[in-house]
């Protein structure tokens, strides 16, 4: 997103915000790391088997998968198959980006609610290791599972605005 010529102070709490999911991602990759090395230093140097470091590693995963998916990457960091979108001129590249807004913005809002109750179900199961709920596991899910429509919607409103062609 380029940045306005005048920073308003939607784009300085929207960049503050971006670095601030930034800083969480990677805090989480180095907690990843470090339990990772404690695991091991125990397991070879204190010939002692700890069972709670693989279970925070996956669950520290799933949080970065689905955190940096919802808060951190953009749609152009994603893998697509555009050939054919390439080989349109620049308004039918608009028309195709807007039915993909459009389609992939109604499928996550209209999955977005029973997903979140599925979530919210999860409180009664807990993790093997921790007892941590499986609800607090999948969170991040949930948060995933909005902000997907919510950039969708963000998307359209830019696509239907004067400057649409950065939003290709």
């Amino acid at each position: 997103m380029p940045e306005p010529a005048a920073p308003s102070v939607l784009w300085r709490v929207a960049t503050r915000a971006t670095l601030a999911a930034n800083i969480v991602a990677a805090v989480m990759f180095a907690a990843v790391f470090l339990i990772f090395c404690l695991k091991i230093g125990m397991r070879y140097i204190a010939h002692n088997e700890l069972a709670w470091p693989d279970e925070v590693s996956i669950i520290l995963f799933i949080w970065i998968i689905f955190w940096a998916n919802a808060l951190i990457l953009s749609d152009r960091d994603h893998i697509r198959f555009d050939l054919l979108v390439l080989a349109m001129p620049p308004a039918g590249r608009r028309i195709m980006a807007l039915l993909r807004a459009l389609l992939i913005g109604g499928i996550f809002a209209a999955a977005t609610p029973p997903s979140i109750g599925y979530i919210r179900f999860l409180w009664r199961e807990h993790t093997p290791v921790l007892g941590l709920p499986l609800s607090w596991v999948y969170a991040c899910f949930g948060l995933f599972m909005i902000a997907v429509p919510l950039r969708a919607a963000w998307s359209l409103v830019r696509l239907c605005g004067r400057h649409w062609r950065t939003e290709l």
